[in-house]
């Protein structure tokens, strides 16, 4: 069982990561996304390529964005948490990445062109500065991924609820029946197994999906293991991207 729900997390974290092929960066046309009335901006349950697409192009309009996720995974009284942030700009395709988890910094800087630094900052004070075997997929970036994502769950409009400041409409799943067990991540899931289950979508009225995420408690043999996720969109259109104060030392140090 500890085996199912790790594979179960690193589905996950794959999903959010936005680092898998696929996507080719071009440009999308939303579908209609208006909430008159107060009428929910989507239909229940929702179409993940409607939802993706809207997303992504009212994104690509922006034209730069940061995504802030988070990751905590815990079994019996062991647990692993990652927190990382991605800065975007669109128009030039430069990003600046930042990871941290298990007292490990990786900061990743790439220009757009294919050309890309990294450095990692270990707990025991060591710095090292590579060229990093695989960069970031804008494209699922931008919002690609949110096909695969929503596709995993059955959601329902809730209600509304301001994040950050902005007003969202609400999408929950919650319990087995909303899971999409062919959904990839889950084909192996023994829904027996599962004690709790939900997740979430917060849409704008422009179909900007704000924040989502979910959440996922299984039985073990050696107690619950449990996985959740959560992303958001922030600073959309004003996102700035600059070069990091270590680029020049990766420069010296590494052939890019």
């Amino acid at each position: 069982m500890r085996k199912q729900i790790a594979a179960v997390a690193v589905a996950a974290l794959l999903v959010f990561a936005g680092c898998s092929a696929g996507g080719n960066g071009g440009a999308t046309t939303a579908p209609e996304t208006t909430a008159a009335g107060g009428d929910p901006v989507y239909d229940s349950p929702l179409d993940a390529q409607t939802v993706a697409q809207a997303h992504e192009s009212v994104v690509r309009d922006a034209g730069s964005f940061t995504l802030v996720s988070t990751s905590n995974q815990t079994q019996g009284n062991q647990s692993f948490g990652v927190e990382s942030s991605t800065a975007v700009d669109l128009a030039t395709g430069a990003y600046f990445s930042r990871q941290e988890a298990s007292g490990q910094t990786i900061e990743q800087y790439g220009f757009g062109n294919g050309t890309a630094y990294q450095r990692v900052s270990m707990a025991s004070g060591q710095t090292q500065y590579t060229v990093p075997q695989q960069s970031p997929n804008t494209s699922q970036l931008a919002g690609s991924q949110l096909a695969s994502f929503v596709g995993a769950f059955s959601f329902s409009h809730t209600g509304t609820e301001s994040i950050d400041g902005t007003e969202t409409y609400v999408y929950e799943a919650s319990g087995v029946e909303d899971l999409n067990q062919s959904a990839p991540g889950f084909s192996s899931l023994d829904t027996e197994n599962v004690t709790s289950m939900g997740a979430q979508v917060y849409v704008t009225d422009d179909g900007l999906v704000k924040q989502f995420g979910y959440s996922l408690t299984v039985s073990t043999n050696n107690g619950e293991a449990s996985v959740a996720t959560e992303q958001q969109y922030v600073d959309v259109g004003s996102t700035t991207v600059s070069e990091p104060a270590w680029l020049d030392e990766a420069r010296a140090n590494t052939s890019a």
